[in-house]
């Protein structure tokens, strides 16, 4: 697939990026980036040039259009707001996964995370050992409260239960995206279940033994558009985070 295909994708995603005055992250910041990828399906086939041939052999297995334009177009956008904190062009990014599916950028001093919710899709990146960041469309389009035995550690549990009903799946949707954030930054995902995490008032919590040498994270709220809930956990000395939320690509 020619890389010449990709210059319309390239050239409104680089208009978008100016028009919100995207700059990378500074040092002991991070830096995150939304948007929807539905206004952009028109650019999945020219996006997917972007995509080595490990996210390109995904994004086919994907059995409906809609899951696969976002996969294509997120992918696409994360290379090249990547591309654009590193110098390179999107194509070369070295992105790549762990064993246990936390990405990685060979040979840098940067780390990166991604998520999506229905269409919408959050970038995160900073120069440090990791990030994590997790998104979800609210409310909720599964009950969460019949997973509030995975989700709460038993203080969680008994906070939860002094609230009021109407307030439980409001409340266990914010728990679910911080815990899903730290474990992201930790590299270990749903492979640790999210009670045995603990999320005190700092929230700065250790990474289980399953981490390695993961550093301690705290975990942050995302300041969202109305409809999503989101969250970001990076090592202690990642102290900020600027949001840049993208608009539709020009006509």
């Amino acid at each position: 697939m020619s890389a010449t295909l990709s210059q319309g994708f390239t050239q409104s995603a680089g208009d978008v990026l100016d028009r919100c005055d995207f700059e990378p992250p500074a040092a002991g910041e991070a830096c995150v980036v939304l948007f929807d990828s539905a206004p952009w399906s028109y650019f999945s086939e020219e996006a997917c040039a972007l995509l080595d041939h490990r996210e390109r052999e995904r994004a086919v297995r994907f059995r409906h259009a809609r899951d696969r334009d976002t996969y294509v177009l997120a992918h696409a956008m994360w290379r090249h707001v990547l591309g654009l904190t590193l110098r390179l062009e999107g194509a070369r990014v070295p992105l790549s996964t762990s064993r246990s599916g936390q990405p990685i950028l060979t040979d840098t001093s940067y780390a990166t995370s991604l998520s999506h919710s229905g269409t919408q899709v959050a970038i995160a990146i900073t120069e440090a050992a990791t990030i994590g960041v997790d998104i979800e469309l609210s409310p909720p389009r599964a009950a969460l409260r019949d997973l509030a035995d995975v989700l709460c550690s038993t203080d969680e549990a008994a906070t939860l239960a002094l609230l009021p009903p109407a307030e439980h799946e409001a409340w266990l949707l914010t728990l679910w995206t911080r815990k899903e954030a730290l474990l992201k930054a930790f590299g270990v995902g749903l492979k640790e279940a999210p009670s045995s995490m603990s999320l005190n008032a700092t929230n700065v919590v250790a990474p289980p033994a399953s981490a390695g040498n993961a550093p301690a994270c705290r975990v942050h709220l995302l300041q969202l558009p109305p409809g999503l809930v989101g969250a970001w956990a990076a090592p202690v000395h990642v102290a900020g985070c600027s949001s840049y939320v993208l608009g539709s690509p020009p006509p």
